[in-house]
């Protein structure tokens, strides 16, 4: 084994030129250490006694071997994530106590690194990158919020994460950005876009294994997969029609089931054609955010005390100008997720289709709420089909039905006998058969009967 020789003589450090061998055996007396090969007996970090030189040469009395080739640090830097995806490309760094870089790598493909051909001592081993943010939504916003009021508690990396402004304490201020920067209200966050834990480290000349792990600012539940497709727990299709006019319109957007929600992030491609210019939701509006920009809509909203939402009750409407036919896009990250802050497996979203004014008809529902009596106005296109109208109450089950035949066009009243109903919430849900193919177009109306 060779090593490089560090002597200390009463606080004064002399450095033995050159490479010397260090094996067991007496010492060779009369060697002067700045000449020739000096052996010595020894074990690595304990003072060792030696007499070199004679004459005016300094003599050599006790020293400690350090050791540069014998520390070696081995692991791999992995997400935080349930998968633990590795990191790659990512820096590694040993630092001393003043904060001096001792030694450096660059993790592979599998995340792991080699640090080596450092002196003995203490250190502070962690990790950069430069990988893109991401990952982060209105459910570790709800995470955040959760931790602030101590509902549930954040610990290790992800309490660490959780600090997005770099206060040194977690609140609601944190969650807030967090919603900012997943509505892309904000580009970055004071504490940076990566966090990646600092182990403390010994060398005393033997090879160490320490697995290091990091996350983005802000994911909070670890959800994120870097460089990957990110999962997508919403699905927005089209239920019912709207017919475009000169004046904006507003456009409710429901799920196909009741939900106890605490957290809403949509991220959504819209149609083209289409563009939304304002948002409002029976969710609490100090708490939702929303950005439309470049055909992209984003809404993130979260709450620790929740909503509760009846199946086919508006989460938010939209209000939108113009008109289109192409489908809605979700992206990666939307989902709803409970109190809890679990996302729910897929739900479906609805919003009616907004097409050319030339193409279609007018509904409209009112008094609404109502007392005893509601009425549903039609404006009619010429040639339209059977026109079919239902209520259902809040099980899901018809209450009424009625039906016209070839209705001529124009305008048309038509009476809802809600006299014979109970107070409550209804869902009105009228089709009809309107141009050229007579295929049936949907609209859907929320009732509520008051007394």
């Amino acid at each position: 084994m060779l090593t490089k020789g560090v002597f200390i003589i009463g606080g004064a450090t002399l450095g033995l030129p050159g490479w010397v061998s260090a094996q067991s055996g007496t010492v060779s007396a009369g060697k002067d250490f700045n000449i020739g090969t000096v052996q010595w007996s020894y074990s690595l970090g304990q003072p060792f006694h030696l007499q070199l030189g004679t004459g005016s040469q300094p003599r050599l009395n006790q020293g400690i071997q350090q050791t540069y080739q014998d520390n070696k640090i081995i692991g791999l830097l992995r997400y935080d994530n349930t998968a633990l995806t590795p990191l790659n490309n990512c820096l590694v760094h040993l630092r001393t106590l003043q904060y001096a870089v001792a030694a450096s790598a660059t993790t592979l493909a599998s995340g792991a690194y080699e640090l080596s051909a450092f002196p003995d001592g203490s250190y502070n081993i962690s990790a950069s990158s430069t990988k893109p943010w991401g990952g982060v939504n209105a459910t570790d916003a709800l995470r955040v919020r959760q931790h602030f009021t101590g509902a549930s508690s954040l610990v290790g990396l992800r309490l660490a994460a959780a600090d997005v402004n770099a206060s040194a304490s977690i609140n609601a201020n944190d969650a807030l950005l967090i919603t900012r920067r997943f509505n892309n209200l904000t580009s970055s966050f004071s504490s940076g876009d990566w966090y990646f834990e600092t182990v403390a480290v010994t060398a005393n000349g033997q090879t160490q294994n320490i697995d290091l792990k990091g996350l983005v600012y802000g994911d909070v539940n670890g959800s994120y997969i870097p460089l990957a497709r990110q999962p997508i727990r919403l699905d927005l299709a089209y239920e019912a029609v709207r017919y475009a006019s000169d004046a904006e319109q507003w456009l409710p957007v429901s799920a196909d089931r009741a939900l106890e929600m605490g957290a809403l992030s949509v991220v959504v491609q819209c149609p083209v054609g289409l563009e939304v210019v304002d948002v409002r939701s029976v969710l609490n509006r100090e708490d939702l955010l929303w950005n439309y920009q470049n055909g992209e809509f984003r809404l993130g909203w979260s709450n620790v005390a929740g909503k509760v939402l009846a199946q086919g009750e508006p989460l938010f409407e939209l209000k939108v100008k113009g008109h289109s036919q192409s489908p809605w896009r979700m992206k990666d990250l939307s989902e709803i997720a409970d109190l809890n802050a679990d996302p729910f497996e897929m739900v479906q979203l609805r919003i009616p289709k907004v097409l050319p004014a030339s193409q279609g008809w007018h509904i409209a529902l009112y008094p609404n709420p109502a007392n005893n009596e509601a009425y549903l106005d039609f404006d009619l296109p010429a040639g339209t089909g059977l026109v079919h109208m239902e209520l259902l109450d809040s099980r899901g089950r018809v209450v009424w039905i009625d039906e016209l035949n070839s209705p001529a066009a124009g305008r048309l009243r038509h009476e809802i006998p809600i006299h014979m109903l109970a107070e409550g919430r209804y869902l009105a849900r009228i089709q009809a058969q309107i141009g050229k193919d007579l295929a049936f177009v949907t609209q859907n109306f929320s009732l509520v009967i008051r007394r």
